[in-house]
């Protein structure tokens, strides 16, 4: 457990550091938002495409 944490302190330490982490923040946010739209993919279809044919069915005069 003391390697894991003397490890994170390292990998945190410097401009090289500091831009791994960054990056695996950046990574881990993109993987959350795209399985979040992967799992609701089929709901924001049919969202869509109900808004779509609500839109349409207005009348412009």
């Amino acid at each position: 457990m003391n390697e894991w944490v003397s490890r994170a302190k390292f990998a945190m330490t410097g401009e090289d550091g500091a831009s791994n982490v960054e990056i695996i923040v950046w990574i881990s946010v993109v993987l959350v938002i795209a399985t979040a739209l992967w799992l609701f993919r089929d709901a924001i279809v049919n969202f869509i495409s109900k808004a779509k044919n609500a839109v349409d069915a207005f009348r412009v005069s």
